[in-house]
């Protein structure tokens, strides 16, 4: 497990036959097989290029059952919050698919298999009627998935953005330099990178990759998300082209301008497709409403549950492990219960992952306080205390009671090494944001040993987004009594003010001019992101409840975390009655971070 804020531990169709006998008819002979096609240089590289931290997920875990497919790639979870296990990288060269140059320096060219074939087929399709069109690619996933800066879906390999094929003020088509918005009547008109440009939308083309898309077998299509004024115009040019029924019919469904808060889609295509019956096994899971081609296959997910309920009570403690991880994947099994009997497993691996796998369930809230109490592993104690979080102010009061008890837990890394109980519910309660929890951190900083005074501070500095010292050494009797001494008098100043208002103050202590945590704070809390931990963190919280988004962004690098919530707001100024947007804070030129 990794911990956000401060303490980090790891945790572990049929053929119809005849029987009229036909004339053997002599073959022709074979037509000489087709030239490769031609190699096309990708783009250079250039200091645009986008690297995310890893976090493990270049090449993520996998809970496999003896026996199963390890090469097969697999979709976890959901497109907002998944993973991509045996990622595919999109086929290069290719003679019909290219990577727009800003998106190719991301290195966001990874899906899962059906997506990578249904892409390809469509292409294909384009290629046969348009031999020297290339389809242009925008985003698709990162090697092993995750959250990225650009988006928030493409983590589980079943996105893709597609960058509209266009045509010059002469009727010729052209490579589109980048995702371009066209208007209501297929145009754009504008500067990119200084040089101006008029292009129209080439619905002759674009129809011809969404029927390559629909006509595909590679994979069944949940959405292809694009504006209603492009929409029309694609299904208008369907009927021109005297496109099937069937392939009407899809196309009206599939079609979609997203709502809510989602941007239209006036500049590329957004493909989504369904998860597989290998995916749902392995704990795919999906939002939405099913494309009209579409049934879920659950047997093989069925099938994945029992075989993880007979690995449940086996004497084999690596069976138990994984097959308590897989069960933590999948949803609407109903063996919970017995997970929660490996809570006092003797291996403290299994304990974690049964921890972990119930801590969305009210039922066995208590059981976790017990463990909480009774834990002796640090790894296990950590599991509890951050599982318990996500029963929000449920949880802040038996985390409060396990304050003070100080005890130390030995990690196993070093000998000698050990890390106390307080600094894990701190780490725990500092996820919460709820303000009881501040006096009793602070009564806890008298007696706390030295190496758990820094974590206790952190939380205090994340509840209530105020720092006092930068020299937080413990061992310095004169230092720690300033500490206490300080936290205690500001406690004493500001305990009749509510949360909000504390995180306000602290934003302006820290020179941001925040004054209601609202719409017109937004640029000054993405400016803060790049500061402290604490500013950081408060501001991602801000933001996150102003946009109603919840990307893992809390988890990223500063520079991308920053990038991610600009370029959210920025696009969408206008619905949000925002300001506007400070030139430097801008993402209109793209993603240049600092040097590092």
């Amino acid at each position: 497990m990794l911990a956000i804020f401060g303490v980090a531990i790891t945790c572990a169709g049929t053929a119809t036959l005849t029987s009229v006998e036909e004339t053997p008819v002599l073959e022709p002979p074979a037509p000489d097989p087709p030239p490769p096609p031609p190699f096309v240089e990708p783009p250079p590289p250039a200091r645009m290029t986008l690297q995310l931290p890893d976090y493990g997920r270049t090449n993520p875990p996998f809970p496999y059952f003896p026996g199963e497919n390890r090469h097969r790639s697999l979709s976890i979870g959901t497109v907002t919050g998944g993973y991509l296990v045996n990622a595919r990288r999109l086929p290069s060269p290719h003679p019909h698919l290219t990577t727009l140059p800003r998106q190719y320096q991301r290195g966001f060219q990874y899906a899962g298999d059906p997506l990578v074939q249904l892409v390809a087929d469509a292409a294909d399709h384009v290629g046969e009627k348009y031999p020297d069109a290339r389809v242009p690619l925008g985003n698709f996933s990162r090697k092993g998935g995750g959250n990225i800066p650009q988006s928030v879906s493409h983590n589980n390999g079943r996105d893709a953005d597609i960058a509209f094929f266009v045509i010059d003020e002469e009727g010729q088509p052209t490579n589109p330099p980048d995702l371009l918005k066209f208007d209501e009547h297929g145009r754009f008109e504008g500067t990119f990178n200084g040089e101006e440009l008029v292009l129209e939308f080439d619905v002759e083309r674009n129809w011809r990759l969404v029927e390559g898309l629909i006509e595909s077998d590679g994979a069944d299509i949940q959405y292809i998300f694009v504006s209603n004024p492009l929409r029309r115009m694609l299904l208008a040019e369907a009927r021109r082209q005297g496109a099937s029924a069937s392939t009407l019919r899809i196309a009206s469904r599939v079609l979609v301008q997203p709502g809510g808060n989602a941007l239209p889609h006036d500049d590329h295509f957004h493909l989504r497709i369904h998860c597989t019956a290998e995916d749902f096994a392995a704990g795919c899971r999906e939002r939405g409403r099913p494309g009209p081609t579409f049934t879920a296959d659950l047997a093989l997910k069925r099938g994945a549950i029992e075989r993880a309920a007979n690995y449940l009570d086996g004497d084999d403690p690596e069976l138990r492990l994984v097959a308590i991880r897989r069960l933590e994947l999948l949803e609407n099994h109903r063996l919970h219960a017995r997970i929660a009997d490996h809570i006092e497993d003797s291996d403290p691996r299994v304990r974690a992952a049964a921890v972990r796998s119930l801590r969305n369930h009210t039922n066995y809230r208590d059981l976790l306080i017990d463990r909480l109490h009774e834990e002796e592993d640090p790894r296990v104690f950590a599991e509890v205390a951050r599982s318990l979080t996500y029963h929000g102010d449920d949880a802040v009061q038996p985390l409060i009671a396990a304050l003070g008890r100080n005890k130390p837990l030995s990690t196993g890394l070093a000998a000698g090494e050990f890390i106390s109980t307080d600094a894990l519910v701190a780490d725990a309660l500092a996820t919460l944001e709820h303000p009881d929890a501040v006096p009793e951190l602070i009564a806890t900083l008298d007696g706390a040993h030295p190496p758990t005074m820094p974590q206790l501070v952190h939380a205090l500095r994340i509840l209530t987004n105020h720092q006092f010292f930068d020299d937080l050494d413990p061992r310095d009797e004169t230092r720690r009594a300033e500490i206490i001494d300080t936290w205690t008098r500001w406690w004493e100043e500001n305990q009749e003010f509510d949360h909000s208002q504390w995180v306000a103050a602290g934003f302006r202590q820290a020179g941001y001019n925040v004054e209601s945590l609202d719409s017109d704070d937004v640029w000054e809390l993405c400016r803060a992101i790049s500061d402290e931990r604490h500013l950081n963190v408060n501001a991602q919280r801000v933001l996150k409840r102003l946009s109603g988004q919840s990307p893992g962004s809390l988890q990223w690098d500063p520079y991308d975390a920053s990038f991610y919530w600009r370029r959210w707001f920025e696009r969408r100024q206008d619905q949000f009655a925002l300001p506007p947007i400070p030139t430097e804070l801008s993402t209109a030129d793209g993603y240049t971070p600092p040097e590092r």
